[in-house]
């Protein structure tokens, strides 16, 4: 019997409920998105059939240093050189600024 371990996010969830007369059954419809697949994980699910009954368990993925998921303990160390940003726009004022309320010089395009 395959085994495997998905990580994915889950885009959509649909439960519906359905009565008639007697009768009462209930499905809920999971839509996942951005699943990691690898080798391994593609060919465990390949052999489940359709309407095959399988164990579902959910468990939200909280990432940490202290993780013990095999698939989160990869730490990536990243050293990037800081530079100070270059300057877009310098302003420099050769005369200092009138204190009045009104307009001295305009610019037009």
């Amino acid at each position: 019997m395959p085994n495997t371990k998905l990580v994915a996010k889950i885009k959509k969830i649909d439960i519906s409920n359905k009565v008639t007369a007697e009768n009462w059954s209930q499905s809920i419809t999971i839509l996942l998105s951005d699943i990691e697949l690898n080798d391994e994980n593609l060919v465990a699910i390949r052999k489940f059939k359709p309407n095959e009954e399988i164990s579902v368990s959910f468990e939200t993925l909280q990432l940490s240093m202290l993780d013990d998921r095999p698939y989160h303990n990869e730490i990536i160390e990243v050293e990037e050189d800081f530079e100070e940003p270059e300057e877009l726009f310098i302003i420099d004022y050769e005369e200092e600024l009138p204190e009045t309320d009104k307009v001295v010089k305009t610019f037009e395009l």
